[in-house]
């Protein structure tokens, strides 16, 4: 028989009514229901999310990564910053041995220097009278022939110390020369080089002698005419002394930017060659977003549209921004090596289209490849 149970009018009902009563208030019924209205709740909020913005993962901090190179060949003497350290514009960041460059400089001064004394002194004989005898016209002669051969002999110097630079050159980039036998080829190159300069301006100091043993009256033009030739020589010379002190100026490796050092690459005591990268420099406060939408659904996406960034290592910041780039190529025709897919077996692959994202002011730090969830505005439909 079955159980039954009186209501408060009096009334009997059955002992199963009582049961479902009890299952529908229990503590575990409560929960359940709490829990399926709570999946509900979040479901409506993904798809009104869905309905209104075009999110994605794939995306993260980016900036202009600038790689710094060495435009001179030399070792590092000293090494001014370290990984982290913040710098400004014309900050020194290494500083290559440039004791050779300034010698040569030296050099190029003294060359200026003489040029402009013996224009000096051509200006003050300009005015002079006269001839000389002889016996001077003679030696003047025999000066200016023995300064033609010790041009001819700086020559012979020259061509052979080329020889040999161009041998150890080819040798050099076989790996099978020492770095102490290609500088000694580079310097007796050099030192041939300024041999040849130095007979050639005694041959022309010579000639110039020559000439004042035999001036008159009448021949004051030719006085003339050499203080043209040395006015243009002393010019070049002017431009040699400018072009080394801007090689000097390139062993004083300094920041573009005002930024933060990212990479070094060198220490002190290190040797770089020309065209070397020494360090990697970012500017923070020129950074941005760059996300990969998917093929699918970058069609809902514009430029302009506003965008709100989750940014993973500062998950309380309030970042947004705007679009301001949507790439006209995927991520896979970008990648430096791109799969042709030459086996013939094709899986088809939802593509990415790169979209670059101008962040909003803000003053959340953010690092460059820090990993970030953007949410989009989705383009609206045209009625």
């Amino acid at each position: 028989m079955d159980q039954k149970t009186i209501s408060r009018e009096g009334k009997v009902k059955p002992a199963m009514y009582h049961d479902w009563r009890d299952r529908l208030t229990s503590p575990r019924s409560v929960f359940a229901t709490l829990s399926l209205l709570l999946v509900l709740g979040l479901a409506g909020a993904w798809l009104i999310d869905r309905s209104h913005f075009v999110s994605t993962s794939d995306a993260r901090i980016a900036a202009d990564i600038l790689s710094v190179s060495a435009d001179v060949s030399g070792n590092i003497t000293a090494a001014y910053v370290a990984s982290g350290d913040r710098v400004r514009t014309g900050d020194l960041l290494f500083q290559i041995d440039d004791r050779e460059a300034r010698h040569l400089l030296t050099e190029f001064l003294a060359e200026e220097d003489g040029l402009a004394a013996q224009i000096q002194r051509e200006r003050t004989r300009l005015g002079l009278v006269g001839s000389r005898s002889g016996t001077q016209i003679d030696a003047s002669r025999a000066d200016v022939l023995s300064a033609q051969a010790a041009v001819e002999a700086a020559k012979a110097d020259l061509t052979a110390a080329q020889r040999d630079y161009d041998r150890e050159l080819r040798l050099r980039e076989t790996g099978l020369v020492t770095q102490n036998v290609w500088d000694q080829a580079l310097n007796k190159l050099q030192a041939a080089q300024q041999d040849l300069r130095g007979a050639e301006a005694r041959l022309s100091s010579s000639s110039a002698k020559a000439r004042e043993a035999v001036i008159s009256r009448s021949d004051a033009s030719l006085v003339e005419h050499d203080l043209s030739i040395l006015q243009a020589a002393l010019q070049r010379a002017r431009a040699q002394t400018e072009g080394q002190k801007v090689i000097i100026q390139k062993h004083q490796i300094r920041s573009p930017i005002d930024g933060i050092v990212d990479e070094i690459f060198f220490d002190a005591g290190e040797r770089t060659l020309s065209g070397f990268r020494v360090a990697l420099l970012h500017d923070p406060n020129k950074v941005w977003v760059s996300a990969n939408i998917k093929e699918t659904q970058v069609r809902h996406v514009e430029v302009g549209a506003a965008a709100k960034i989750k940014v993973d290592s500062a998950p309380d910041a309030s970042v947004t921004g705007r679009v301001a780039v949507i790439r006209d190529l995927t991520v896979a025709e970008a990648a430096l090596m791109p799969n042709p897919n030459a086996t013939g077996v094709f899986t088809k692959i939802t593509q990415r289209i790169p979209v670059r994202i101008e962040l909003d002011s803000g003053d959340t730090y953010l690092r460059p490849g820090s990993m970030v969830r953007v949410s989009i505005e989705r383009r609206k439909a045209k009625k």
